[in-house]
């Protein structure tokens, strides 16, 4: 009687945490057939240059600090209508080629300076809102330590957001210096490019709320005071703040087409951690925000994707669990129970979903999908992998 009852009780869980991943399986149908409607903006040269203020936040980037500081230099856009702020909080040899850099631009007649704190209270948002009040521009463009904007980066983005005074960020697509670099870079070259390419270009055309992803992004300094200025209380303070902006009627828009290089974690355990960290700031967005979110007046299909934006990385813990559950049944012999026509074909259909999102991304890009199926399942096995780690993240 009891082991009928724990058989039970382990299929019903097994079934539970698997039918809660269908609802992000069954939204890649809807990401992949807005992504194909999307349309670059069409974006007139800016008339009137505005000033903007470019912010670098830095922490011990001794490797590429350089490289960053020398391609924001190098920004077409009028010096005297240009500053520069690199916001060092590194505590090893990266500030003295912070100085060096930073002395050597100035004497080109670049307007550029190091902003320092005592300390790193709030880590990079802390960073963010300590240079607020002396930032002197109408836009702030971030960009991160490994990350190499484009030299026209500004023009694109300002002429942009100059589209619509309600627009209170845009945000470039991300593209990977270090693609090549092994078979593990390409596999996570290919998860970022199916968030960028496909989910991040569905929700800017069909008007759902998107988030600024911390770095080639240009916001309105008007819309950041706007929500409070940068907040600290979770680790995603870029979804927390571009949330806020939303809620409160200003509009985001995605460039799909503008692309900014930047370096993809090169081994197992940096991507780790690096999801670990996203995983547990957006959940914590999703704690703080979806009730801000269901009592705003936007539309049902914007809190409904809203919603599955912000807890994405519980699909982690619902696959972590499930095969957790799995594996008692398998040892019982019970898994047939799991295994019926319905089940197995809204299983499969799931999945057909995901390969078509990853699919819908490597063609975006003209690259061959037959050469990048082998990356595409040694993703899925990564995903499964650090599923636990991210669900003890979480």
């Amino acid at each position: 009687m009891v082991d009928v009852m724990v058989e039970s009780i382990l299929v019903f869980l097994y079934f539970a945490f698997t039918l809660l991943l269908l609802p992000y399986g069954y939204n890649c149908f809807y990401m992949v057939y807005f992504s194909h409607k999307y349309k670059m903006p069409h974006c007139e040269g800016v008339k009137n240059h505005a000033f903007v203020t470019v912010q670098l936040p830095i922490y011990n980037e001794k490797y590429v600090v350089e490289r960053l500081i020398d391609s924001v230099c190098e920004l077409d856009w009028p010096r005297d209508l240009l500053e520069i702020l690199v916001l060092d909080d590194s505590t090893d040899e990266t500030r003295s080629i912070i100085d060096a850099k930073v002395e050597h631009h100035r004497r080109a007649g670049v307007d550029i300076k190091a902003v320092r704190r005592d300390s790193r209270v709030g880590y990079k948002a802390g960073a963010l809102q300590n240079a607020l009040s002396i930032t002197r521009g109408k836009y702030i463009a971030i960009i991160d330590a490994d990350f190499v904007p484009p030299r026209d980066f500004l023009e694109r983005t300002v002429a942009a957001i100059e589209t619509d005074p309600k627009l209170g960020f845009v945000q470039a697509r991300w593209t990977h210096i270090n693609r090549g670099y092994s078979m593990y870079t390409e596999a996570f070259s290919i998860a970022v490019d199916g968030y960028h390419i496909v989910e991040q270009s569905a929700r800017s055309t069909s008007g759902l709320l998107l988030n600024f992803n911390g770095s080639a992004g240009l916001l309105k300094i008007d819309a950041i005071k706007d929500v409070g200025g940068w907040n600290w209380d979770t680790l995603s303070e870029d979804m927390d703040l571009s949330y806020q902006m939303q809620l409160k009627g200003w509009k985001s828009l995605y460039l799909r087409d503008l692309t900014v290089q930047g370096e993809i974690p090169v081994n197992m355990a940096s991507f780790r951690t690096q999801q670990g960290r996203w995983a547990r700031g957006s959940v914590q967005c999703a704690k703080k925000l979806l009730g801000s979110v269901w009592r705003s007046p936007i539309t049902l299909l914007q809190k409904v994707e809203s919603t599955l934006h912000l807890t994405y990385y519980m699909v982690s813990l619902w696959m972590f669990l499930s095969l957790v559950v799995a594996v008692p049944l398998l040892a019982l012999n019970k898994f047939p129970y799991v295994t019926n026509p319905i089940f197995v074909g809204l299983m499969s259909v799931c999945t057909v979903t995901s390969f078509l999102l990853y699919y819908t991304a490597i063609r975006g890009q003209g690259m061959s999908v037959v050469k990048k199926v082998p990356y595409i399942g040694l993703l899925a096995v990564i995903g499964h992998g650090i599923s636990a780690k991210v669900s003890v993240e979480m």
